[in-house]
């Protein structure tokens, strides 16, 4: 959204400065510009669009996102009548269309998130009163923050959440559970419903690294300008819409800011989405503010009617996954000790100091770009107890040490795996120093190497063991930290009561649970409503997991080892070799320890003859089959030449190489 339009409307700065105060002399009177008539204003917003389709052509992103900020600035203060004639109409249209490529283009973003781009047929008769059952037996006991409709779309989207996109969910809310905590205790913080933790799932599926079309990016998909409103800048080093602490405090005061305009969260969310001033013109079209008035016209695009019931159904289901059949793998929450770097230093030297490697580094700090710190002094995130160690080691080091990167151009003939044994490095850590994937590894490639680790992963294991210190692997997280105080000055201390959220759309709806009833019409009142946001969850430090029995046979990964390779290599279970190790579902690294399972009951046999492909059928994704047939999705797209998730009805995939 554009800066100066969104900081009038959305921070409340007015959008007229008062006039200043006349002196006591006399002065001469500024001459006063005519306003404009209403075709000199629609010949300039004609400019603009035209030098918008230019920029697109020419691939200017900066000038494109700039026209766009002055078109909005410019129509701000345009009456209805002006608005709604034909020819402003198509020339915002042109804007709208230069600023968000077409849906047929390929996107951006390596697994897509939640939001529906097309119409979804609601479910209706038997189905809708099964579905309903389901819901009421599952949420029996619980309490919720965010209103909820029980309606005919909602159930449709619980049904396609626990059914076609099922997988998709179960991977989702298995990332969700390492942000939840953080996103809970922010949330809390600014008064803002706990339940809208789950607007990220449907916006990136939690993924810090999730790039859309509209050039949104981010678990939250912020734009450029309403990023930059809300404090989230952007460099050649770091992008802060990728840094998970940052960008929730940004969301939640975007989200609370969008409530106090519109007065409903249904509205609120649905202007996250589409924009506070397009949700406006919708609803001065339509002549309501409801939000089941505006999904029933035909002033919202489908996604944004999809919107609302994705997050009702997404709401529901991730407060209690498994009684809906998934099966959500948690991992570890996000905890971090922060360490200030005085100048530009590489992730691999500060990998070496933080007994760390730089994919943990770079989990930690999604926010850089690049494979070091920028220049200046950076706070970085490292693993919790690293943080004197790392700085210890950085007083030491000499300032030409940081940055001592070789320069190596590829070669016919090389390989990734022969050029990183060559540097004495894991392809690993070769690809993250350069931020790059394994298939932009090509002939002619200029790459900066850093320098080798001081222990290889394997020495650090057999030290630690020898010296009876507990390896990273096993040490125990501690609790979530507190919130850096310098990312939020206006964060409230300790001990401060937190601002009670905005009051639900009914207020009665706090006094009792209302009846759960199904309608195709709004639900009068939520499942549910509590007039605070639910309690933050501490996070307890995790027990010590049990060394494994003498008895039990433990293997070293190596390079290009997955855990599923590694189960059918040993004929055991997938399932049983990620309840054993946690850590390595997440991440794993040639030579981290990887536990079998034991006893007669956990091998899995291997089938006499495993199927060469596999056809599409419906209800597939990409995650199901590689569950099925106990393979890596990596694997899977590779061996079928794929870029993303995305499969049809009746595609042939192979199963092996």
């Amino acid at each position: 959204m554009p800066v100066r339009l969104l900081a009038s409307l959305l921070l409340g700065i007015p959008s007229v400065e008062p006039p200043a105060p006349q002196a006591p002399v006399a002065q001469a009177s500024p001459a006063v510009r005519p306003p404009e008539s209403d075709p000199q204003r629609i010949q300039r917003l004609r400019l603009l669009v035209e030098a918008a389709e230019k920029a697109l052509e020419e691939e200017d992103d900066e000038a494109l996102a700039r026209l766009g900020e002055e078109a909005d600035t410019l129509t701000a203060d345009w009456s209805p009548d002006l608005l709604r004639q034909p020819e402003v109409q198509a020339l915002l249209q042109r804007m709208k269309d230069a600023q968000e490529p077409e849906a047929g283009d390929e996107p951006a973003e390596p697994e897509p998130g939640l939001k529906a781009q097309d119409e979804v047929v609601s479910i209706t008769g038997d189905e809708l009163r099964a579905e309903l059952e389901r819901v009421r037996a599952a949420e029996q006991g619980a309490s919720y923050d965010y209103p909820i409709d029980l309606n005919d779309k909602v159930l449709t989207w619980v049904n396609l959440f626990t059914t076609s996109r099922k997988g998709f969910m179960e991977n989702a809310l298995g990332r969700a559970s390492m942000y939840l905590p953080m996103v809970r205790q922010v949330f809390a913080e600014e008064g803002v419903p706990s339940d809208l933790a789950y607007l990220a799932l449907i916006e990136s599926g939690y993924r810090n690294d999730a790039n859309s079309r509209a050039k949104a990016v981010g678990m939250w998909q912020f734009i450029r300008s309403t990023g930059r409103i809300y404090g989230l800048n952007g460099t050649a080093w770091v992008e802060e819409r990728r840094d998970p602490i940052k960008a929730t405090r940004a969301a939640a005061r975007y989200l609370k800011r969008l409530y106090q305009i519109s007065g409903d969260w249904y509205l609120a969310a649905s202007s996250y989405n589409a924009g506070p001033l397009t949700l406006e013109r919708a609803i001065q079209n339509v002549g309501s503010r409801n939000f089941w008035d505006l999904h029933r016209s035909r002033w919202l695009r489908t996604e944004t009617k999809n919107y609302v019931p994705e997050l009702c159904a997404a709401i529901l289901i991730g407060h209690n996954p498994e009684r809906y059949g998934l099966h959500v793998l948690p991992l570890t929450p996000y905890a971090y000790e922060t360490v200030t770097v005085s100048s530009m230093t590489s992730l691999t030297v500060l990998a070496r100091c933080a007994g760390t490697d730089a994919a943990t580094l770079r989990a930690l700090n999604p926010e850089l770009l690049r494979g070091s710190t920028p220049p200046g002094t950076y706070a970085l995130r490292v693993p919790p107890g690293q943080a004197v160690d790392c700085l210890r080691q950085l007083a030491r080091m000499p300032a030409g040490q940081r940055l001592d990167f070789k320069n190596y151009t590829v070669r016919k003939g090389d390989t990734l795996a022969k050029v990183a044994k060559k540097f004495k490095l894991s392809p690993e850590d070769l690809l993250a120093a350069n931020d790059m994937e394994a298939r932009t590894f090509k002939v002619g490639k200029r790459l900066l190497v850093p320098p080798p680790p001081s222990q290889t992963l394997d020495d650090r294991d057999l030290a630690s063991r020898t010296s009876g210190t507990k390896a990273l692997g096993d040490r125990p997280l501690k609790p979530l930290p507190s919130l850096p105080a310098e990312l939020d000055r206006q964060t409230p201390p300790a001990g401060t009561p937190v601002a009670e959220p905005p009051p639900a759309r009914d207020p009665a709806a706090t006094a009792a649970p209302a009846p759960l009833a199904v309608s195709s019409e709004p639900a009068a009142s939520p499942i549910q409503v509590s007039a605070k946001p639910a309690p933050v969850p501490k996070v307890k430090a995790p027990a010590k997991e049990a060394a494994p029995a003498p008895s039990a046979k433990v293997i070293h990964a190596k390079a290009g080892d997955t855990l599923a390779k590694l189960a059918r290599e040993n004929e055991v279970s997938l399932g049983d070799l990620v309840r054993l190790n946690p850590e390595a579902a997440k991440v794993l690294h040639p030579g981290d320890r990887i536990q079998l399972p034991e006893g007669p009951s956990t091998p899995a046999p291997r089938p006499p003859k495993a199927p060469a492909t596999h056809v599409v059928q419906k209800g597939d994704t990409l995650s199901s089959i590689a569950r099925k047939h106990a393979l890596d999705m990596a694997d899977l797209r590779t061996w079928n030449h794929l870029k993303g998730d995305r499969i049809v009805l009746g595609q042939k995939l192979r199963l092996t190489p």
